[in-house]
């Protein structure tokens, strides 16, 4: 039997939000349609092209993860799990509570009834268990059509809860790409921690197999020139199972492909292109704080004709050494370089074994040219 639920994996630059603000706009207007993520920056850009794209339609509701487990499972439901109790409040800072009994209410709410963020999808899970399902069949009743952006980025008892809607009756759309892994829900959950990160592509395998989805992989980019997109590839073993990136960008300029930029060269290369610059931390590239650098995990989503980026020890190992990456650095890097429409330059100043040219200002170039005319006149 056919399954309800869809997977699509697609890359970066492939238009993964436009394909559900499409879908959302080709709906019949009264289908009444929930669309989920994580990050409240992609709530509010998911929010904002619906509005924009599909204004007429009034049936269409955006919501984050965090408020979805609040509003239909655990604010509802929970006097079915804990009898004359309320949730007052969302817990944003508690630490997980080591030590206390799944049972316990104090495992899940603070002394001042806000749930605790660490184990919200836990006790959503648990009320839905000790209210007989009822969660659920009520959002059967409620929506026609579950959309799930940024999929990738839910982890631990998330993934329960994922399952849940799996089974529903509704029609479950989810879009990612899990080689933008960076950032999870819950890092400190340890239910499903072999699913966490790029890993929970192992999940979405193994739900496949069990022939609970469908998973259908999206390979053209129309973001990242060829070489990016062959950069971006090489950076994961061929093993996982990814289809290769097509570029479908064409435009040619006078600065296409990949690079090099001696630390001396760095603030030339900002006057000449303006690139995004991105560093993994702001502990890492502190020199570099007088141009705005932007750390990678907050630049998910964005594009930029160029890019320029400071390798942590060991990318500057993959670029000298060709030392492959571990499957995280590896999503922090693919994250930075496909931010990139026509280029990616790094800062390197001993190449090593590093086949990307570095570029030379322009006043550098034409010396460098004066110099060969005149060797070849002599």
């Amino acid at each position: 039997m056919a399954s309800n639920n869809h997977l699509t994996l697609a890359v970066a630059g492939s238009g993964k939000t436009k394909g559900i603000v499409d879908a959302c706009a080709a709906a019949d207007p009264h289908e009444p349609i929930l669309v989920l993520t994580y990050t409240s920056a992609n709530q509010q850009e998911l929010g904002n092209r619906l509005a924009t794209d599909v204004g007429n339609h009034h049936n269409i509701e955006v919501s984050g993860w965090f408020s979805f487990l609040i509003g239909h499972f655990v604010r509802p439901y929970l006097p079915f799990a804990y009898s004359n109790k309320r949730v007052r409040g969302f817990d944003f800072k508690s630490e997980p509570q080591q030590g206390v009994a799944n049972e316990e209410w104090r495992r899940y709410f603070n002394k001042q009834s806000e749930v605790r963020k660490v184990h919200l999808a836990q006790i959503a899970h648990r009320v839905n268990e000790a209210a007989g399902g009822a969660p659920v069949r009520r959002l059967e009743r409620v929506y026609d059509r579950i959309f799930i952006d940024e999929v990738q980025d839910l982890c631990g008892w998330d993934l329960e809860i994922l399952r849940l809607l799996m089974a529903s009756q509704i029609p479950l759309e989810m879009v990612g790409d899990v080689r933008q892994a960076i950032l999870v829900t819950n890092s400190r959950e340890r239910k499903n921690k072999q699913f966490k990160f790029m890993k929970i592509w192992d999940w979405f395998k193994a739900q496949e197999k069990a022939k609970r989805l469908t998973i259908n992989q999206e390979s053209n980019t129309y973001r990242c020139r060829p070489e990016i997109a062959q950069l971006a590839d090489s950076l994961f073993a061929t093993g996982r199972g990814f289809d290769p990136t097509v570029s479908k960008n064409d435009t040619v300029t006078d600065h296409d492909g990949v690079f090099l930029v001696k630390s001396s060269d760095v603030e030339a290369y900002v006057r000449e292109y303006s690139p995004l610059l991105l560093r993994r931390t702001v502990a890492s590239g502190r020199k570099l704080d007088h141009l705005a650098p932007m750390n990678i995990g907050v630049s998910k989503g964005l594009g930029r004709k160029h890019v320029l980026i400071h390798p942590t020890n060991d990318v500057m190992k993959l670029l000298r050494q060709g030392t492959p990456l571990d499957e995280q650095p590896a999503a922090y890097l693919y994250v930075a370089v496909t931010r990139a429409e026509q280029s990616v330059a790094f800062i390197v100043d001993d190449p090593g074994g590093c086949q990307h040219p570095h570029w030379a200002p322009p006043q550098r170039r034409t010396r460098l040219s004066d110099q060969r005319t005149t060797s070849s006149l002599a």
